[in-house]
């Protein structure tokens, strides 16, 4: 028993130093380069710089922190490239043969999802063993521009931008379905974020002068207006992040060169950042006090940690920050076992499944592995 305690202590003092440490926003400026900053936009720090042409325009960014990386999408030169998360060893994962528009990190299977014109398809986190999911004819009522994961539910999720359609799709790319329409033809999506733990979409849509920002649930109704704002040559949203734990959503606007922030339910606009290159294309999230992974499960073991590990009949998380996290439970061949969502001193009941190992998987992709006896 005083084992155990000491063990609690232990978890808890490193939990609580890691929770010390600075979350970062990492961003992408096509007029400047990749560059992070803290939650409110200060103590920035340049990474890689580089000048926007014909050839180079960074229009996408996704980290993982576990390996080490940071994956930045060249739309105009069709690359996506890898640095080390200090900006440091670009290796070129992939060349496109037509403009890439998206990608997400499946760090659970070690997979990149790709979206680009006329094909979303993953490959591994290297670039090779490419395998197609979707394909279709871009037009001017068909052209996919962004992609999110679900990876608790086993859904995709791809915005299309000219048809005014959200689909979800099986990972795989089967069964697909309309998620939401919007209106037709006379508003414009611009990007949209999943909260699985909450069961909600955030949506960014216009028309030619005005745009507003709402949630749907995951099956695309009950929506709530949360602001609206004008559209225009200085203000125009086309990239949404939250930050569920805070109670923040993050929006980027390329008119105008800024990020504002809100809270969640749509008051208390603060601009946060300005971007000096008047370029900016997208933003990314990383928060310090989650950084367990698949691929890093047994070195983080310390820090976020299953508890009791073995057991026998259920398994509690230690060092949960803020409100619910979706989860899932996965067997060793892939396959999903159960899901739900949890928070701090919850307990997930795992007395109907056999002995074994098993991964306790997070709607942002973390992972935590434990044994079952």
């Amino acid at each position: 028993m005083k084992q155990t305690y000491t063990l609690l202590i232990l978890f808890t003092l490193i939990v609580n130093a890691i929770n010390a440490q600075t979350d970062l926003i990492y961003h992408i400026d096509s007029g400047e380069g990749a560059f992070t900053t803290n939650l409110d936009g200060t103590s920035k720090n340049l990474l890689a710089s580089y000048t926007p042409s014909s050839s180079s325009l960074a229009n996408d960014i996704e980290i993982d922190a576990n390996n080490n990386k940071m994956y930045v999408l060249d739309q105009n030169g069709k690359n996506l490239i890898q640095y080390d998360l200090n900006g440091a060893n670009n290796t070129l994962i992939y060349t496109y043969p037509t403009n890439p528009r998206d990608i997400e990190l499946d760090l659970i299977n070690g997979k990149i999802y790709h979206a680009m014109n006329g094909e979303i398809f993953t490959t591994d986190l290297d670039g090779t063993n490419k395998n197609s999911l979707i394909t279709y004819t871009p037009n001017a009522t068909n052209f996919l521009n962004a992609i999110e994961l679900d990876l608790v539910n086993s859904h995709l999720y791809a915005l299309d931008m000219n048809g005014d359609n959200l689909t979800r799709y099986d990972l795989n790319g089967n069964n697909s379905t309309t998620i939401y329409n919007y209106i037709g033809g006379t508003q414009f999506p611009s990007d949209f974020k999943i909260d699985i733990a909450n069961n909600k979409i955030y949506h960014i849509s216009r028309d030619n002068t005005a745009a507003e920002i709402f949630t749907t649930d995951l099956t695309g109704n009950t929506k709530t207006v949360l602001t609206t704002y004008t559209a225009g040559s200085s203000l125009l949203y086309i990239d949404i992040e939250l930050d569920v734990e805070n109670d923040y959503m993050y929006l980027l606007s390329t008119n105008g060169g800024l990020l504002d922030r809100y809270n969640l339910n749509g008051s208390n606009k603060t601009t946060i950042q300005t971007y000096p290159g008047n370029y900016p294309k997208d933003i990314d999230i990383f928060k310090l006090d989650s950084t367990l992974s698949i691929n890093n499960t047994e070195s983080n073991q310390n820090e976020i940690a299953v508890f009791p590990n073995p057991s026998s009949n259920f398994i509690q998380v230690l060092g949960i920050n803020g409100g619910k996290k979706a989860y899932a439970i996965y067997n060793t061949l892939g396959a999903k076992l159960k899901s739900g969502t949890i928070q701090e001193n919850d307990k997930i009941s795992i007395q109907d499944i056999s002995n074994g190992i098993y991964f306790l998987i997070f709607e942002n992709g973390n992972s935590l592995k434990f044994i079952k006896k």
